[in-house]
């Protein structure tokens, strides 16, 4: 199945080299994808996100042929993206001289590019024109999130847009299996598969195929994601008795306990979306809103296959409202992605209007051009101010200098209890008491109802971490008077903040004979 996703792309890159009229497009495009390279050769590798370190924990476990545990067993699926911890620890075993960081950067600035030339290679099948897809790639490129660089976003992104192409260019089968690895990248990439199927039943409801093939497209999708599915499913369920990943029900509970006001009550998907994420994206780009809702408006009217994606999107907002999901800010980034879709297909409109209307001299090129020029500068101002991503990061840091405490003074098989564990598990071989449940399924139904110190209990772990920042949540565990029998502090190390992390150990009590 991938030699025939290799041999597809292959076809279709050597069609467009034969064609000279290409070489300008080509030029730019490799113009425009040096920025991704650049920004990932600036990465401060070292102090990636917590989240990152979560997935990276897996990969480095993996790699070492221990499987998909966090340091020890039992193996638990503790990571939203099993896929992305997989070619990691592949590409790291592969490329062993270079860091799994550095590895995971450039993996996802990769992916950023393979984004633009998804788009151009497929472009007949969405009904673009080299050019149109430059501006596209013009978009894509300027709006990159260079924050993300370090999670699976870029990955889930390229893939969404490879099994659209593939959807739209007839190869349902290679698009039902992206939609598998798009599964793997993340759950909600499943959310495809229903959108491929009404699709298709669109087209029969307005006779543009016949029942037979709809039938039999319909089962070329399923076929596909099947391949992926069925070998997940195998080894998911046989390995951590479940297929979906624990994450998934401990965030769940995260957002449960949030919407009860047992924790922080604004931290719910839905919430952020409609009264913080809207608002900010309006404040900081309202002229890209707007040239996005021009995109929107001309998808229905003159090309409605591009409305996959407005399809796939208003899917994903249901479906993360409906599993009252917390509202982490990347949990944005499908939006922002299909937002950039549409403000490409807004200039691409109102680009075209421009060239015909002042082809014809008529006086209404003046205000396009005026509509037109912010809004360029808008998406390649990035570009043009950009500053290498040079400075501490003050709690990556205060956390590698953590978990350096632990590589010294801890044994391997000592447990260490805390609430952010990405640095932890990456940078130490401890056992990782994880006290927000991501890694520790039987912990989760107490996160549900807010209560993330009788986990502590639960486990008695060698060491605790405390950092005042986190008493929202874990203020219960030191108020307990069985803490200052059982446990004595040992360490004070520099925190992210104004406040210092204090290690406690747990005391070596008396036996009774």
């Amino acid at each position: 199945m991938i030699n025939m996703i290799q041999q597809v792309l292959i076809a279709r890159t050597f069609n467009m080299l034969r064609r000279k009229s290409n070489f300008i497009t080509i030029v730019i495009l490799l113009l425009l994808t040096l920025y991704p390279l650049v920004v990932a050769y600036n990465y401060p590798h070292a102090h990636l996100g917590d989240d990152a370190f979560i997935t990276l924990t897996y990969s480095k476990n993996i790699a070492r042929g221990n499987g998909f545990v966090f340091n020890h067993p039992p193996a638990v699926l503790g990571t939203t993206t099993p896929l992305f911890a997989i070619i990691i620890a592949l590409l790291s075993v592969v490329l062993s001289q270079i860091d799994m960081r550095i590895i995971t950067v450039f993996f996802s600035a990769a992916c950023w590019i393979g984004i633009v030339y998804t788009f151009f290679l497929f472009r007949k099948a969405w009904g673009f024109t080299k050019w149109e897809a430059c501006i596209i790639a013009f978009v894509v490129i300027g709006l990159g999130l260079r924050t993300w660089l370090q999670m699976e976003a870029y990955l889930f992104a390229f893939l969404l847009t490879l099994s659209f192409s593939l959807f739209y260019s007839r190869h349902y089968t290679l698009s039902g299996f992206t939609t598998g690895l798009l599964f793997l990248t993340r759950g909600e990439g499943i959310l495809s598969l229903p959108i491929f199927l009404v699709s298709i039943l669109i087209k029969r409801l307005t006779n543009k195929v016949s029942t037979k093939i709809l039938i039999k497209n319909s089962l070329e999708i399923l076929a596909g994601f099947s391949i992926i599915a069925v070998i997940w499913f195998i080894f998911a369920n046989y390995t951590f008795g479940s297929f979906l990943p624990n994450t998934l029900s401990a965030k769940q509970a995260q957002g449960l306990a949030a919407m009860q006001g047992l924790t922080a009550p604004t931290n719910v998907f839905l919430y952020h979306l409609t009264t913080r994420w809207v608002n900010l994206w309006i404040e900081r780009y309202s002229l890209l809103i707007l040239i996005s809702i021009i995109g929107l408006i001309s998808s229905f009217v003159k090309n409605r296959k591009h409305l996959i994606w407005a399809g796939w999107i208003g899917s994903y907002i249901a479906g993360y409202s409906l599993l009252n999901a917390p509202g982490y800010p990347w949990y944005q980034l499908p939006i922002l992605f299909v937002i950039k879709i549409f403000i490409s297909l807004g200039l691409i409109e109102i680009l075209g209007e421009l060239f015909r209307k002042a082809r014809a001299k008529n006086l209404i090129a003046i205000p396009l051009l005026i509509l037109t020029v912010p809004s360029l500068y808008l998406v390649a101002r990035p570009v043009l101010n950009y500053k290498p991503w040079i400075g501490d990061n003050p709690r990556g840091k205060s956390y590698i200098i953590l978990s350096q405490w632990f590589r010294d003074n801890a044994k391997k098989n000592e447990s260490v209890a805390f609430i952010e564990i990405g640095y932890l598990g990456y940078y130490t071989d401890n056992r990782i008491i994880d006290l927000a449940g991501l890694i520790l399924p039987d912990i989760v139904p107490y996160v549900a109802k807010g209560d993330f110190s009788s986990s502590f209990w639960r486990y008695n772990p060698d060491y605790y971490v405390y950092l005042p920042d986190f008493d929202w949540a874990l203020a219960g565990i030191r108020a307990n008077p069985r803490f200052d029998l059982e446990y004595q502090a040992v360490a004070t190390l520099p925190g992210p903040g104004k406040n210092d992390f204090t290690i406690y150990k747990r005391r070596l009590l008396p036996t009774n004979n």
